[in-house]
């Protein structure tokens, strides 16, 4: 009974001493259309004003949104409408801030390849426009929250 206690005491003593980093990270990758007219999804309605003081479109509609847990220092892509892929690699906290690298690519093109600084919880966003036809434009909304 001793070596049972003692056991579970040093397994709890170990994961309490690992590095808050061996935990996943919870990232979230949000497809927005962004256009001059229409209407907007109901679920950007507290967003709307900052999205149109940001990128000047007046209607944002909700394409696709994916979220999963992703473990430092290992690649994941999340698939975006029209073929897209974002590419993202967590590598590390600095001072409550997610510390990671993206990268959007459009077939063999890449769009979007950085290494950026995000407040944990906080939300980034991306904008892509390579398709000139279009009438808007593509807005990633990336969070990450530890």
């Amino acid at each position: 009974m001793r070596r049972a206690a003692l056991v579970s005491v040093c397994v709890v003593t170990v994961l309490s001493l690992a590095p808050r980093q061996a935990l996943a990270l919870v990232v979230q990758i949000t497809a927005v259309e962004a256009s001059y007219e229409g209407p907007s999804d109901p679920r950007l309605t507290n967003m709307r004003p900052r999205l149109r003081r940001l990128v000047g479109y007046r209607a944002f509609r909700v394409l696709q949104e994916e979220k999963r847990n992703c473990a430092w220092r290992s690649p994941a892509a999340f698939s975006l409408p029209g073929g897209r892929l974002v590419h993202v690699m967590p590598k590390g906290m600095r001072d409550d801030e997610v510390m990671m690298h993206v990268s959007v690519v459009n077939g063999p093109r890449s769009l979007v390849d950085t290494d950026l600084r995000l407040q944990n919880n906080g939300v980034m966003l991306i904008g892509v426009d390579d398709d000139v036809h279009a009438p808007g434009i593509l807005l990633i909304m990336l969070k990450a929250v530890e």
